[in-house]
């Protein structure tokens, strides 16, 4: 058999196998599409909907186009309700207890993962053994202590409970086990103190990480109800999740506002997401080795 002859046999062999890779994609692609559709077809509805007048929101539900189009409900929603200090409410507490958590958690993760002391380990596993516990059984003990506090009604009273998170610790621990060594005993060897070596060697080499955890603890504060709720007696300090889960009541359900108001609450998030999506993307794809 010559070597021309050989070469087709072998290009003709490997057909197969990149055309099944191809097909693979394709599927994989598919489903993507097909998941992506599901997923945004509910959203869709609700931002559709917010424009319709509230006698035509549940008229035809597979008619996605809106016959009339209307701004009313965005105008009454600011009229009836106090939606903007609402908006204030939420993205204020949100990024201050996204800020507050991810710097506890940081600081607290850098120190397990690059300095070795005695119990350091127990230390570690301590605290991830408190996500065990259901925050319901926390719920009594942190309401007496804002109240001890004075920090009833107030942001600080809002945030500060929730800020220690045992999973933040433990995504930053492992992220801070991929800054190199070498970089920070090359400083200490230059004479930097710890707190320069962390401040300019360490963070910036974190920052993938600090913008995923920032943005998974904004959304979270942003759909949290529950704590807000007990915090929270006065309507104009709701937050977002607050005011709109108040508007439904056993009398009346105003949906128009209902939607058009849900439909404002998810810009916010979409604009952080798309702000911080490179630094999001890349420490979301971290797999914990310091290779991603």
């Amino acid at each position: 058999m010559t070597g021309r002859t050989k070469t087709r046999a072998a290009g003709a062999a490997q057909a197969p196998v990149g055309s099944n890779r191809t097909w693979s994609r394709l599927v994989i692609v598919l489903l993507f599409l097909v998941l992506s559709i599901v997923f945004l077809i509910p959203m869709y509805w609700m931002i559709v909907s917010s424009f319709r007048p509230q006698g035509e929101i549940f008229s035809n539900f597979t008619n996605l186009a809106p016959t009339t189009v209307t701004l009313d409900n965005y105008i009454r929603l600011f009229q009836e309700q106090p939606y903007a200090r609402w908006f204030f409410n939420s993205v204020t507490q949100s990024l201050g207890f996204a800020a507050l958590t991810v710097a506890l958690c940081t600081m607290a993760g850098y120190a397990l993962a690059k300095y070795r002391f005695r119990g350091n380990n127990l230390i570690f596993f301590g605290v991830l053994v408190t996500q065990m516990i259901p925050f319901n059984l926390l719920i009594v003990s942190l309401f007496f202590i804002i109240i001890q506090l004075g920090l009833k009604e107030t942001y600080w009273g809002a945030v500060v409970p929730l800020a220690a998170s045992p999973i933040g610790l433990f995504f930053m621990r492992v992220y801070c086990m991929s800054v190199n060594d070498e970089m920070l005993d090359s400083a200490r060897v230059d004479g930097a103190n710890e707190y320069r070596i962390f401040w300019s060697i360490a963070l910036p080499n974190l920052r993938p990480g600090l913008a995923t955890m920032f943005i998974l603890f904004a959304l979270e504060y942003w759909n949290n109800l529950l704590w807000p709720l007990i915090v929270f007696l006065k309507k104009e300090n709701f937050p977002l999740a607050v005011g709109l889960a108040g508007m439904v009541n056993q009398y009346r359900i105003q949906y128009d506002l209902l939607l058009a108001g849900s439909a404002l609450a998810t810009v916010p998030v979409i604009v952080l997401f798309f702000l911080l999506r490179r630094q999001f993307m890349e420490g979301a794809s971290f797999s914990g080795t310091g290779v991603q």
